[in-house]
């Protein structure tokens, strides 16, 4: 069965296929591949006066072009995305508020809309046996600001969710796909 030019396909083997080349991004001749070169133009790369490029897949995820159902257009050839991110404090929300504790000792039973959470307890020794309760008192004491600062390594954070390696490979020997 033969397959249309410019399908893409996965492929398991170590090997592209007779008719199929890699997505690897290659740069291949016109003169040699007008068919293919029709279909593809320079939409991957290439002079487009000698040469072409094939799309280059290694290591990347394709995604349909055209408008997503976010309202974000997607152009054909569009290369975008890192498998790495650093997570800067530049990417953390802003933290405008200063953090407050409450130092009192009034305790109670039940939570209400502007509680803190308190830790109280019994010691017995060495022993300290916590009691879970609520401060109905406002927070009146301020954190230090050191305590509390968004301080990173700015190490790169794989992006990458799960993957297989397999190879794409496109047809570049077969039938010309004719338009509707």
């Amino acid at each position: 069965m033969e397959e249309y030019i410019g399908i893409i396909k996965l492929f398991a083997g170590n090997f592209a296929p007779r008719g199929f080349l890699f997505c690897n991004g290659a740069l291949l001749s016109i003169a040699q591949n007008t068919a293919l070169f029709s279909i593809l133009g320079t939409t991957y790369g290439g002079d487009g006066i000698n040469t072409f490029a094939l799309p280059n897949l290694n290591g990347r995820y394709p995604i349909g072009a055209g408008n997503s159902n976010t309202g974000r257009n997607y152009v054909l050839g569009e290369m975008s995305g890192t498998p790495q991110n650093t997570i800067t404090s530049q990417n953390l929300p802003s933290f405008i508020s200063q953090l407050k504790v409450a130092n009192t000792n009034a305790n109670s039973a039940s939570p209400s809309l502007n509680s803190s959470i308190a830790i109280t307890g019994t010691t017995v020794g060495r022993d300290f046996t916590a009691v879970p309760s609520f401060l109905n008192g406002d927070p009146d004491t301020v954190i230090n600001a050191k305590s509390v600062s968004f301080v990173g390594q700015n190490v790169p954070v794989n992006n990458m969710p799960p993957y297989l390696g397999m190879n794409y490979i496109i047809c570049v020997e077969g039938i010309y796909p004719s338009r509707q």
